[in-house]
């Protein structure tokens, strides 16, 4: 990754994290939401997910949707509850204030109310659907903590967990290439 535009590791280790689960990326639709503009996550989970053949959704209000944003290979939805029709992951992305110098949305609790992960809004994706979210969660802005913590549908622990493992690969490559 070059720090703005790309989080491959992040990337990798989401995909492995849904293969364990979703064994054919080509029969999943995955709905990435939230602040799709700011989001080296989004960036590189995108482009994997399409070289695996998944079905991508953008899914963030206009202001936080970059342009051109059609063009990366995923439809783009300004309401999350047409995005999440029938989703088999719904992956949800940090909101980085950091990086933000305007106004891209009136307030936290405005942002919740459209595009924040709560029960009800999880109930439009497919039954069984899986929640993912890179980290670190800002709780009631972009997810509610009954859906961030629900062992039946929240992978976010598993993410971590993968996570060690893939850039602990990662590492191991690296290492063994410059070795030879």
């Amino acid at each position: 990754g070059d720090g703005r535009h790309a989080h491959p590791t992040q990337g990798l280790l989401d995909l492995y994290t849904i293969r364990h689960y979703k064994k054919d990326f080509t029969r999943l639709t995955v709905g990435v939401v939230g602040d799709i503009l700011h989001s080296r996550v989004a960036r590189s989970n995108v482009a994997l997910l399409n070289i695996l053949g998944a079905r991508v959704r953008l899914i963030g209000p206009p202001t936080l949707m970059p342009a051109g944003a059609e063009r990366w290979g995923a439809e783009v939805f300004h309401d999350m509850r047409k995005g999440l029709d029938r989703a088999d992951v719904v992956m949800m992305l940090r909101v980085q204030r950091e990086r933000m110098t305007g106004g891209f949305f009136p307030s936290a609790r405005e942002f919740f109310w459209f595009y924040g992960l709560d029960e009800d809004k999880l109930q439009l994706a497919k039954k069984g659907a899986l929640v993912m979210h890179p980290g670190p969660m800002n709780r009631g802005v972009e997810i509610d903590s009954t859906v961030a913590d629900n062992p039946d549908v929240s992978l976010i622990e598993t993410q971590v967990r993968m996570g060690v493992a893939v850039r602990m690969a990662v590492l191991e490559a690296l290492a063994e290439s410059g070795a030879n």
